[in-house]
């Protein structure tokens, strides 16, 4: 990989190209899907039902997804093994109010008899889900630049011109599915991301036709942890958020 940066940018390109990191695309098909697989929604990986979790209310949460990572190409910071699960308060709003849950599974059985095959609590929150359509994630890494939300990106880039601005926006554009790299905030930059060298985007979910996904009007979600956290294998601190048009 060699991001290239276009000639309208070049007084940028030593920033551009100092600011790249690595970025997993997801990509959504309609398959069937191992308990320990990466997936959007279905069930995810459980040895018992007693390890669903369970949100403020004493509910189940809502299950979003599941990353194997060892499935994906590797991304600095992150382990190399592993399955990660994003859960969200069933609030009737994708946890907009109760927050998230991220459970790191560092080992895993592949026994499937030794397994929950289906989702215990699809029935309560089926309806609520922003997306359409279980799928199976594969993953597409590439190199990206600096967001057009990072707080970075604001301070460094003023008083461009047009063609400027629209070649710097078209190759900064952080949206769509993917993990690592980073995040697209549809509408606000939340109060905590002040430094984006601090943060590491765990997961973004954006819009999707094959399988439906979109969060309430064109929106999007990002599971975003510390540096810090993440090397110390500490998912209880994630920022949850999720923005729509």
């Amino acid at each position: 990989m060699n991001k290239r940066v276009p000639k309208t940018l070049e007084p940028y390109k030593d920033y551009l190209k100092s600011s790249i990191r690595l970025s997993n695309q997801v990509i959504f098909t309609i398959e069937d899907t191992k308990p320990w697989g990466s997936k959007l929604g279905g069930c995810p990986y459980l040895e018992d039902i007693g390890q669903y979790p369970k949100g403020t209310d004493g509910g189940p949460m809502m299950f979003l997804a599941q990353i194997n990572l060892a499935e994906m190409p590797s991304l600095p910071e992150f382990p190399h093994e592993g399955l990660l699960q994003f859960y969200v308060e069933n609030d009737g709003c994708y946890g907009l109010y109760g927050g998230c849950a991220v459970k790191y599974i560092p080992e895993y059985k592949t026994d499937e008899t030794a397994l929950v095959n289906e989702n215990p609590y699809s029935d309560d929150y089926e309806e609520d889900l922003p997306f359409s359509d279980n799928c199976k994630i594969t993953f597409k890494q590439e190199e990206v630049f600096i967001g057009t939300e990072c707080p970075e990106f604001q301070d460094k880039f003023q008083n461009l011109s047009k063609k400027e601005e629209k070649a710097l926006y078209k190759l900064c554009c952080a949206d769509g599915s993917r993990v690592g790299g980073y995040p697209y905030f549809v509408q606000r930059v939340p109060a905590y991301y002040k430094d984006s060298l601090e943060y590491i985007l765990l997961l973004q979910l954006d819009v999707d036709d094959t399988s439906g996904l979109m969060f309430g009007d064109s929106g999007n979600c990002t599971f975003i942890i510390s540096r810090r956290d993440l090397l110390a294998g500490d998912f209880t601190k994630v920022h949850y958020d999720w923005q729509c048009c």
